[in-house]
């Protein structure tokens, strides 16, 4: 317990005191691409990532520092590289959810990343390349994949379809996967959800397969598809050549662009908790009741005000006169991006979608549905870039070059509501709402005649028939649904933007820090779940090892014991391989290479490995307490007439145990904390979950803290199991009767 206070007590000392981070003072910042392209300038990729390969062709003359997102963009933000580039949209959400004070370039790699699924070169499904690839194709066609994509990836909508399994299964289809990238493979609770969730699901529906997830890490999938342990790997793959080499690829699925994050010359987010947001002043557009909202969240507000346009409510809460506006997250994407005083509230309040709005029950809304369903998703995503982004010279409308013999409609426009719909230097309606609707009308050649209004307006002007539609940053509610009809087009949430904090400082108090993460981390979706299977599969692997380990250690030195030339050579070369191997090379080759085509769990091998090594310690600890013991024993057992294992067993090991027992609870201390290497072949122990976690938070901080406090606990308690166990064995310890026994005391009984 002494041992536990302690370390905490040097924790919070350790949290307390802030490391020096290089402060924008130190370094020049980063605004372009082209600064990166300079010997000294470090760089952040992802191991094997398709971002790596693009950034060794793009900025040849950079440092390429590898390492995975999270600890990338907590290296970032500690000034220790100058830029992190990866999957564009990953990053985007990394940095609206984690609280990291980093910002994304406008601009991006100029190649993009190729997304598809990995094909075991020796998978036991026969033809499974051309089924997969039949299988991508359909759902192209069909328009599965755009409406997974949209679901998953664009509205965040991260609830599973019901997908029937097959009844009587032919055979059985192996996934390997990584439940650390949302939304495509993550945990929600201790489930596997995501985009490549449902396309593993409806392949093996589609095979009439049953289905087993494997989990790895990035750094191990390629080598057990390599290995036939997963038929496939589905787990937002980037193609590159190098994994081209060890496995084949399907068609793709998508492609994605890079970005480039860089450190932001501010601080974070000067409110960071809802905590915080209690006696604030909290600002909204007119025409935006979202007070309850709020509240629910931060009950204790202090006030709400309105504005009626964007640039007045900027304006207020850089003055000071509120402390949070309420928006959407196109509005504060642009705001954002746009001015470096302004930061994201980390939290996000309600996820919805973007509506295009229509009278109730009007008579061509399908033929409207229809003309925005044939617009791509790689359309809409350059629109959103485009419109959201701070380029302005890129911020050109669509021009209306179609005939429109089918007439001209009017559309209810908002006029300040830029990016989505707001009055350009022309004094034309522009925007990315406009252009969706200008794209739908082109599908349906129509001309579009934009009539500007205040927001509040909108809806009414729509349900009195003065306007086909509206548009203009509309979310879509409930109680909007009850006055017109929607067509749903975009991702849209409700979220808070607030001032950045000054570099350096910070208005969060540590304990409020602690219990929003602590909350983030165990609490929401019940995590610790996952923390309590991690810990669960920890102490299985250490407590098999230990049983395991310490038999076939004792069997082994019993084998060597006199000098047994065939046991000791085959014993001291068995240890030499062992020891001298670093543990997670000897554990990947019994998975991956003699176990590799066998179908054994993860936690077998894990436990087969590590009892290799811990028998080689126990032989090794043997050895040393049984030479502590003096000889003399031997030959006055000897004389007394006792047999070889008697000897052994009664008068030698007692004696040799005390010697050994401190080094065998060190060992044991050392095998819990060895175990954390186990990920690498697909078991999820704690230090897993912790990634797993981490993936889902964004935090790279406290899920490591947490996981460091469980292991002291861990080995605490297994130490004093063990220190209760040596007590009993010492024979120092032994009563005088138990001495005694057997003994005669008086020769004439």
């Amino acid at each position: 317990m002494k041992r536990l206070l302690l370390f905490i007590m040097i924790l919070s000392l350790i949290i307390c005191i802030p490391g020096r981070t290089v402060s924008a003072g130190d370094k020049e910042p980063i605004t372009s691409k082209d600064q990166l392209n300079k010997p000294g300038k470090k760089i952040g990729v992802g191991v094997g990532s398709a971002a790596m390969v693009v950034v060794e062709n793009e900025l040849p003359e950079a440092e390429l520092v590898y390492i995975e997102m999270n600890e990338g963009l907590q290296a970032l933000e500690q000034g220790k590289i100058d830029a992190y580039i990866y999957d564009r949209r990953q990053l985007t959400l990394a940095l609206k959810s984690g609280n990291i004070n980093a910002v994304l370039l406008e601009q991006n790699m100029d190649e993009k990343v190729h997304v598809a699924a990995g094909i075991s070169p020796v998978t036991k499904i026969d033809g499974l390349e051309n089924k997969l690839n039949t299988f991508i194709d359909d759902l192209h066609d069909d328009g599965t994949l755009d409406d997974m994509f949209s679901r998953w990836v664009l509205k965040n909508d991260y609830d599973m379809p019901e997908i029937s399994k097959p009844q009587n299964p032919k055979t059985k289809l192996i996934v390997g996967t990584t439940g650390i990238v949302t939304p495509y493979s993550f945990y929600k609770g201790d489930e596997l959800y995501g985009y490549d969730i449902e396309l593993a699901k409806r392949f093996a529906l589609y095979l009439d397969a049953s289905l087993e997830f494997k989990v790895y890490d990035y750094g191990s999938i390629i080598n057990a598809a390599a290995s036939g342990d997963v038929d496939c790997v589905m787990a937002n793959l980037n193609v590159t050549p190098e994994r081209a080499q060890a496995m084949n690829f399907s068609h793709d699925l998508f492609t994605e662009e890079i970005g480039i994050a860089v450190k932001s010359t501010g601080g974070g987010p000067e409110l960071k908790s809802f905590e915080e947001l209690n006696g604030k002043r909290v600002s909204m557009i007119t025409g935006a009741p979202f007070e309850d909202l709020v509240r629910s969240f931060a009950p204790d507000v202090a006030e709400f005000s309105y504005y009626n346009n964007m640039p007045d409510i900027l304006l207020a809460l850089k003055q000071g006169k509120t402390d949070a506006i309420l928006q959407n997250n196109a509005l504060a994407d642009l705001a954002v991006n746009r001015d470096n005083e302004l930061a994201y509230f980390p939290e996000i309040l309600k996820e919805s979608t973007f509506g295009i709005a229509f009278a109730k029950e009007a008579d061509d809304t399908y033929e409207w549905q229809q003309a925005y369903d044939a617009i791509p998703k790689e359309t809409l995503e350059e629109l959103w870039e485009k419109w959201t982004g701070s380029d302005n010279e890129k911020k050109v409308p669509i021009e209306q070059d179609w005939a429109g013999e089918a007439g001209t409609v009017k559309v209810a426009a908002c006029d300040s509501l830029e990016p989505m719909s707001y009055l350009g230097q022309s004094g034309k309606v522009i925007g990315f709402d406009a252009d969706i609707v200008l794209l739908m009308a082109k599908e349906m050649d129509v001309k579009v005649e934009f009539v500007p209004m205040e927001f509040a307006a909108i809806l009414s002007y729509v349900q009195s028939g003065k306007a086909k539609m509206g548009i203009g940053s509309i979310i879509v509610t409930d109680e909007r649904r009850e006055a017109v009809d929607f067509i749903e087009y975009y991702p849209a949430a409700f979220v808070l933007v607030v001032r950045r904090a000054k570099a350096g400082s910070s208005a969060t108090s540590f304990w409020n820090s602690v219990k929003s993460s602590f909350e983030k981390t165990f609490i929401r979706e019940n995590r610790w779940k996952l923390f309590v299977r991690g810990v669960l599969t920890t102490l299985l692997i250490t407590v098999m090892t230990v049983i395991f380990g310490t038999a076939l250690g004792f069997l082994v030195y019993m084998l060597c014991r006199h000098d047994n030339r065939i046991a000791n050579g085959i014993t001291g070369a068995v240890m030499w391989l062992v020891q001298g191997m670093p543990m997670v090379v000897l554990l990947m080759i019994l998975y991956y290479i003699i176990f590799g085509s066998v179908s054994v769990s993860g936690i077998v091998i894990a436990i087969i490995g590590f009892t290799l090594t811990f028998a080689s310690s126990v032989i090794g600890l043997l050895r040393l307490g049984v030479g502590a013991v003096d000889k003399g024993q031997y030959e006055a057992a000897y004389s007394l007439g006792y047999p070889d294992l008697k000897i052994f067993f009664r008068i030698i090991l007692p004696q040799a145990l005390p010697h050994v027992m401190n080094s065998y609870k060190g060992e044991i201390v050392g095998l819990i904390k060895a175990t954390a290497i186990v990920g690498y072949i697909a078991v999820q122990d704690l230090t897993k979950v912790g990634d797993i976690v981490r993936s889902r938070t964004y935090d790279a901080f406290f899920p490591l803290i947490a996981i460091a406090v469980i292991y002291f606990v861990l080995e605490g308690l297994l130490g004093m199991i063990i220190s209760r166990i040596d007590l009993r064995l010492d024979y120092r310890n032994r009563k005088i009767p138990k001495i005694l026994k057997g003994v005669r005391l008086n020769d004439k009984d």
